[in-house]
């Protein structure tokens, strides 16, 4: 996997959550679903998303007029999570 982008913990459980929530989740619904899963939590969550960002696996979209915002996987997002399912499954079929 060469190029690859290596996920902490959080950013993983984040990449699925926003994936789960398919862009209609915000970061309320985001933090709630997190607040479930058995991992650490430093850094923020909020500090963890505007990062992934940066490296173009989510964007955030606001609506015009409201505080409220959505989530999104990008297209490399998407690719990252989906290697990682089929390393995954690789490892449990072995």
């Amino acid at each position: 996997m060469k190029n690859s982008i290596q996920l902490t913990q959080l950013e993983l459980a984040l990449l699925k959550l926003v994936a789960k929530g398919k862009g209609n989740w915000s970061w309320y619904e985001l933090a709630n679903a997190l607040s479930r899963l058995d991992i650490p939590r430093e850094p923020d969550m909020m500090v963890v998303l505007k990062d992934m960002i940066t490296k173009d696996l989510v964007e955030r979209h606001i609506q015009p007029g409201s505080p409220r915002d959505r989530w999104e996987l990008t297209p490399v997002g998407t690719k990252i999570l989906m290697e990682h399912q089929y390393h995954q499954d690789t490892v449990f079929q072995n």
